[in-house]
């Protein structure tokens, strides 16, 4: 392609260009032509060559040069892109922005650049980066306009996938309640996410320092505030604390804090960090205190050490182990390059963790719910599933293994869910607790449900060390008990529970180690 109409004339009409070639000719006019014209060919060369997309255009913007790389691109022929032919390249959503943007230019005379999506041959788009510079004579006036057009698709893929990686992260964040930040400790520099600002309830436009979270803390926790500055400056160990916020409207909000220590480029030593909002942990906390004490009257005890443990762990478990993703999170991010697929996968396990903490709650309130005793139909299947869920965690810890028969379907029996699921949480602890000197054999506990037509029964059978004959008679007598700190009414009021639902409680020794407890309701007919 004969490039001089588009590239050498325009430079020839240039004032510059004249001056120069205005100079006193060698006698060689031959060679001087042939240099020229070889020169001509050798800029052709390299601009059809060059690994952009090359254009040139009139002062009013209409173009009338493509190099070969963007017609091969663009499968149209010179005639078909001149002027602005080379409009119906562009994708539709981004040509009347291209155009404003390249109009706008033509009149400021200014050079720049945009980006935009060009339609290869076969249909395909990708994205660019169009550039443009004019060209301007001795008064300034502008010849010619010159650009590229760069291909910037994968990097734009990349910038894409990012942001959507961080607002996956944000919105994560915002949904498990916990905010991150960056503190270098030897400048105080202080980064936080949106979130964090969220639940300290700071204006996003101000800069976070400690004197301003030290502002949002509860007075009789700002002690706490001194300590951690003290063992981030000695950089003697991770940070981990837990502390109250007394925010502007005299409410109080729990926050947990973990922090990581590491270095930065330039050796200072920088804390990466998490913050959870478990405002909503410490008030279930206060409502299954208040449940423990409803449960204590239904079955007339006054200490339920064993459950509160058990408890406390199911609903810890899975608090702890949001914080140790959040915490692992924060450290993929950090990383270089960032793990965004591992970040992605601990922030859902710490949403699942969330999800699991919110279950155990709600079956927590409506185990220990406070009511008036009921007359429902109950399904002891489910109910026994609800008792034993809540104590899982303490026969782990015991080292019982656990087998489930249940009958089903299994007809329900009318009365008052509350108190039947009393009476099975005791049998079940008892069970365990009479398993804890067993040390040379499986401590096996087996709960099962079935049917005989007109009762439904539920047994208990453990693997522990029985009683003795003696102990028989009176295991259902009010205070009387084999444990070394029992008192000795849960049977007792378990057996009243069953006869007020006129039922019958009993035990009976195994065959091998152990007792089997048994009781049985009369089941709904008809339901």
């Amino acid at each position: 392609m004969d490039l001089s109409e588009y590239i050498v004339e325009p430079l020839r009409k240039n004032e510059e260009f004249k001056r120069l070639n205005d100079r006193p000719q060698p006698r060689n006019v031959k060679g001087t032509e042939e240099a020229i014209f070889a020169g001509e060919q050798s800029l052709g060369m390299i601009i059809n060559t060059m690994p952009v997309l090359a254009w040139s255009a009139q002062p009013d913007g209409g173009v009338d040069f493509f190099n070969q790389r963007w017609l091969d691109y663009t499968g149209l022929s010179l005639s078909q892109a001149r002027g602005w032919g080379w409009a119906k390249t562009v994708h539709g959503d981004d040509l009347n922005r291209l155009n404003d943007y390249w109009r706008s230019h033509i009149v400021s005379g200014e050079p720049g650049e945009i980006e935009a999506r060009l339609r290869k041959f076969d249909g395909t788009y990708r994205w660019f980066l169009f550039r443009g510079e004019p060209l301007r004579d001795e008064s300034g006036e502008i010849v010619r306009w010159y650009g590229t057009i760069t291909d910037i698709h994968g990097r734009k893929l990349a910038q894409e996938r990012m942001l959507r990686s961080e607002a996956f992260l944000a919105e994560a964040q915002h949904l498990a309640r916990v905010g991150s930040f960056s503190w270098r400790v030897a400048t105080g520099e202080i980064k936080c996410s949106q979130q964090l600002y969220r639940i300290f309830e700071f204006d996003p436009v101000i800069s976070v320092t400690l004197d301003i979270i030290g502002s949002r803390y509860h007075p009789e926790d700002l002690r706490l505030l001194d300590d951690m500055i003290g063992q981030a400056q000695s950089a003697a160990t991770d940070l981990e604390y837990e502390y109250r916020l007394l925010m502007p409207d005299s409410s109080i909000k729990f926050l947990h804090l973990v922090a990581h220590a590491s270095r930065d480029h330039d050796g200072l030593l920088e804390y990466i960090g998490a913050v959870q909002d478990v405002t909503q942990r410490h008030l279930s906390e206060a409502a299954l205190a208040k449940a423990r004490s409803e449960l204590a009257k239904v079955a007339g005890v006054t200490s339920l050490g064993i459950l509160t443990a058990s408890i406390a762990h199911e609903v810890n478990q899975p608090l702890s182990g949001i914080m140790t993703n959040v915490s692992t999170c924060l450290r993929m991010l950090e990383s270089d390059p960032p793990n965004i697929d591992g970040a992605r996968q601990t922030v859902r396990r710490a949403i699942r963790d969330g999800s699991r903490a919110a279950d155990v709650i709600t079956r927590l309130r409506t185990l220990f719910g406070k009511k008036e005793v009921a007359d429902e139909l109950v399904d002891l299947n489910e109910a026994t599933r609800e008792v034993i869920t809540l104590s899982l965690s303490e026969l782990q810890r015991n080292q019982v293994i656990l087998q489930l028969e249940f009958a089903d379907p299994l007809p329900p029996v009318r009365g008052d869910r509350i108190q039947l699921q009393q009476v099975v949480l005791n049998l079940l602890r008892n069970a365990s607790e009479a398993m804890n000197d067993v040390v040379d054999t499986p401590r096996c506990l087996l709960i099962g449900t079935e049917t005989d037509g007109s009762n439904v029964r539920v047994r208990v059978q453990d693997s522990g060390i029985g009683f003795s004959s003696e102990a028989s008679g009176r295991l259902f007598e009010s205070f009387y008990t084999t444990k070394k700190d029992g008192m000795g009414i849960g049977l007792s009021v378990s057996r009243s529970i069953i006869e007020a639902h006129h039922g019958k409680l009993w035990a009976t020794p195994n065959d091998g180690p152990g007792v089997t407890f048994v009781f049985s309701i009369p089941c709904e007919h008809g339901s």
